[in-house]
């Protein structure tokens, strides 16, 4: 009976080996000026980006960075600014910034001149309560979540994307939703988390389990015999 088990732990064995591994992708893009200068008009500008050789079957994990500043240093507003990520005009929308620091009783939101930042779900502080007197915000943070920028539910972060390919047509989707203070983006980037179920082993490896499968038959079946 103990030689049965050692059978099954070494088919369990095979199957783990089968599993996906866990792979992470970086795809980065440059806009800048005049391309990436988002219209003072709340117009929406849409920067897109399709990724066609991704080796992920099922995200686990989306990470976005955003480079956004004032068309002239100090120029930019940091309260005015919407910013989404949708993938191939699909239902599922994550909204990353929306018109950060405007609560209640602030109507203005915060006035600094933008971010140089990565944007993940489990960071440890809101991007939307996050304040800087002025410069350019930095460092690592959570997406706002917010559908409206007074709301305190957060259903639009980044695991919305979860359970996804990591193929598809990622678009990013900048609106400056009030006049005076203007930006642009210099940049954004994508790291895909998730995993790749069309590995399999290497031939080394196919040849050790079946090696390990054939031992422990054979063991089995001589107790079986005597």
């Amino acid at each position: 009976m103990k030689n049965r088990f050692k059978v099954l732990a070494l088919l369990s064995l095979t199957s783990a080996a089968l599993q996906a591994a866990i792979v992470t992708e970086n795809y980065s893009y440059t806009v800048g000026s005049p391309s990436g200068n988002i219209p003072d008009t709340g117009l929406t500008a849409i920067y897109s980006q399709t990724i066609s050789g991704s080796q992920i079957e099922t995200l686990t994990s989306v990470r976005v960075g955003l480079h956004l500043t004032g068309t002239a240093a100090g120029e930019g507003w940091a309260g005015d600014l919407y910013v989404a990520l949708n993938r191939d005009l699909g239902s599922q929308t994550s909204v990353l910034l929306n018109q950060v620091g405007v609560t209640a009783g602030n109507a203005a939101g915060h006035g600094y001149d933008g971010w140089n930042i990565t944007l993940r779900d489990d960071a440890a502080a809101d991007i939307h309560g996050v304040t800087l007197s002025s410069g350019v915000l930095t460092g690592t943070h959570q997406p706002d979540g917010r559908l409206s920028p007074t709301d305190t539910a957060r259903d639009a972060q980044l695991a919305v994307f979860n359970g996804m390919t990591g193929n598809g047509t990622w678009y990013l989707n900048l609106a400056d939703l009030n006049p005076s203070g203007t930006m642009v983006l210099n940049s954004w980037s994508l790291e895909l988390v998730g995993n790749e179920y069309s590995a399999v082993p290497e031939t080394g490896a196919w040849a050790t389990l079946a090696g390990g499968l054939l031992v422990g038959f054979a063991i089995w079946r001589r107790r079986q015999v005597a």
